[in-house]
C-alpha cells in the first residue's frame, strides 16, 4: 500500500519554515550560482573518493589500527572491519572524542573506506579520534539485508573499540555519512529496541549528533522518482519489497518505530546543485524530524554539488570539519 505523501514544494516550504523556527540554521556555503533545487537524481554514483585539506601542521601524526574486526554473519575479514584513528598525542590526553565515518558509493562496489581516509586524518589532526567503518556492498557480497546488518554491527562494536583505550569517550560521539554512508548512518541512529533493523539486536550506542551529507533520507521517495540505485539495493521498488524500505528508510523509521524527542541531533548538509541526490530528499526527513519533536538543522549549500564540499581547497569542507568537531567537543 503506497501512502499518500506531501508535494515536494509544500514540504520545502514546510521544512524551511520549521527549521527557522526551531533552528534558525541555514548555512551559506560556496561560491557557485545554484541550479535548481528540484532536480531528479542522476543515474551515477551516490559519492565519489574525496580529497581533503592539509592537516593542521602542529598536529603530530596520527596512530592508525587497520581493521578492526567487528561481528557479522559469514565475516569477510577484509570488509567486516573498521580502522581506527588516534591522535599522536592521545595517550597524554583524556575525554578524547570519537566520530564514526561511514561511507557512501551507492551502496555498491568500487568505492571503500579508504576513500574517507584523508577526511578520518584531517579529523584525527583537529583532535577527535575517528572509527572508520567498512562494510559488504552490492557487488561485494553485500545488498539485502548485509549492508545494513554489516553497519549496525559495525557501530553497535564502538562501545568495546572505545573501551580498550581509556584516553576516549563515547560522550558527544558524533556519526558522519555522506550519500549512501549518509542514509546508513541516520538509519543506525534512529534503530530502537523496537525497531532494531534486519537480523540485528538492539543498538548498544546511539550517537549525540549525526551529520548526514548529501543523503538519500527518504528511500521511497528517492525510489518513486528514478533513483535506480535505492531499488538495486533494497532488492525492489517501494510497491514490491514494502517491508524493507520501513526497515531501513530513516524516513519510514521516523515515522513507524523512531522516538526523536530522545534521538540524536540531525544536521543534514545538502548542495542545491546537487543533481545525484535530490536535495528534497533531506528538506522532507528534517521536517517531519521537527515536527515529531527531534532536533534537526538544515544546512543548504547554494551552488555546492554532490562532493564540491570534500574538495581540498573549498571552503565548504573546512566548514564541514568544524561543523564535525564542533559537535564532537559539545558545542550546539
Amino acid at each position: 500500500m503506497r501512502i499518500p505523501r506531501p508535494h515536494p514544494i509544500v514540504t520545502g516550504i514546510v521544512s524551511t519554515l520549521l527549521v527557522a523556527l526551531a533552528c534558525a540554521t541555514i548555512l551559506l556555503w560556496g561560491f557557485a550560482t545554484p541550479a535548481s533545487p528540484h532536480s531528479a537524481p542522476a543515474p551515477h554514483s551516490h559519492t565519489a573518493t574525496v580529497t581533503a585539506a592539509a592537516h593542521h601542521d602542529r598536529a603530530p601524526a596520527p596512530i592508525v589500527q587497520r581493521c578492526i574486526p567487528y561481528p557479522a554473519a559469514n565475516p569477510d575479514p577484509a570488509q567486516n572491519c573498521a580502522d581506527l584513528y588516534l591522535p599522536g598525542d592521545y595517550q597524554q590526553r583524556t575525554g578524547v572524542p570519537v566520530v564514526a565515518l561511514v561511507h557512501g558509493g551507492s551502496w555498491a562496489r568500487g568505492v571503500t573506506a579508504r576513500s574517507f581516509d584523508r577526511v578520518a586524518r584531517d579529523l584525527t589532526a583537529r583532535g577527535v579520534a575517528v572509527y572508520n567503518v567498512e562494510y559488504r556492498r552490492v557487488g561485494t557480497g553485500g545488498g539485502w539485508p548485509t549492508t545494513f546488518t554489516d553497519v549496525g554491527a559495525a557501530l553497535d562494536n564502538l562501545p568495546a573499540v572505545i573501551a580498550r583505550h581509556r584516553q576516549l569517550t563515547l560522550q558527544d560521539s558524533v556519526l558522519v555519512g555522506h550519500s549512501a554512508g549518509a542514509q546508513l548512518a541516520v538509519w543506525d541512529a534512529l534503530r530502537t529496541a523496537a525497531g532494531p533493523g534486519p537480523e540485528l539486536s538492539a543498538p548498544r550506542w546511539t550517537p549525540t549528533t549525526v551529520v548526514s551529507v548529501a543523503g538519500p533520507l527518504d528511500m521511497r521517495w528517492a525510489a518513486d522518482h528514478g533513483d535506480s540505485r535505492v531499488v538495486r539495493v533494497l532488492g525492489g521498488t517501494p510497491s514490491t519489497v514494502p517491508g524493507r524500505y520501513r526497515a531501513v528508510d530513516p524516513l519510514a523509521v521516523l515515522q513507524t518505530t523512531a522516538t526523536p524527542a530522545t534521538g540524536p541531533r540531525i544536521i543534514a548538509v545538502h548542495g542545491t546543485s546537487d543533481h545525484l541526490v535530490s536535495m528534497i530528499n533531506s528538506e522532507r526527513f528534517v521536517a517531519e524530524y521537527l515536527l515529531r519533536g527531534g532536533r534537526a538543522e538544515l544546512r543548504l549549500l547554494p551552488g555546492q554539488t554532490h562532493t564540491s564540499m570534500f574538495r581540498s581547497s573549498s571552503p565548504a569542507y573546512r566548514a564541514l570539519l568544524a561543523t564535525i568537531v564542533d559537535a564532537a567537543h559539545g558545542s550546539r
